[in-house]
């Protein structure tokens, strides 16, 4: 689950820079599923990917604080959505997405006494 939320989150990142730098862009979607068979994804220990988004998160959070109100209503167009999503929706989705992985962790290690 951790590298999920990281995998998430580095798609997330450059999906606002891309916003950011091109008008209404096209995002590409990823094979979460598939991502997590690949062999980094079931054999790193979770501190390589707590490390990464650490990090990730640093960024993002330095791009987001030097954005404008305008900026926040750029968009980028989903193809599994069919939509388009300003940066301020995704600012949400991401922020939710991560808490509620975060959730399902903390739940796993009260039932598996970690």
């Amino acid at each position: 689950m951790v590298h999920h939320i990281t995998d998430s989150h580095l798609n997330g990142y450059m999906r606002f820079r891309l916003c950011l730098t091109e008008s209404e862009p096209t995002i590409r979607p990823f094979d979460q599923d598939g991502w997590a068979t690949l062999s980094d994804a079931k054999t790193a220990d979770p501190s390589v990917s707590l490390s990464l988004i650490e990090g990730l998160h640093a960024r993002w959070v330095m791009l987001l604080d030097s954005l404008t109100e305008e900026d926040f209503t750029r968009q980028f167009f989903h193809p599994d959505s069919q939509e388009l999503i300003d940066l301020n929706t995704a600012v949400c989705i991401y922020a939710w997405h991560g808490e509620h992985h975060i959730a399902h962790i903390v739940e796993k290690r009260k039932r598996e006494n970690w």
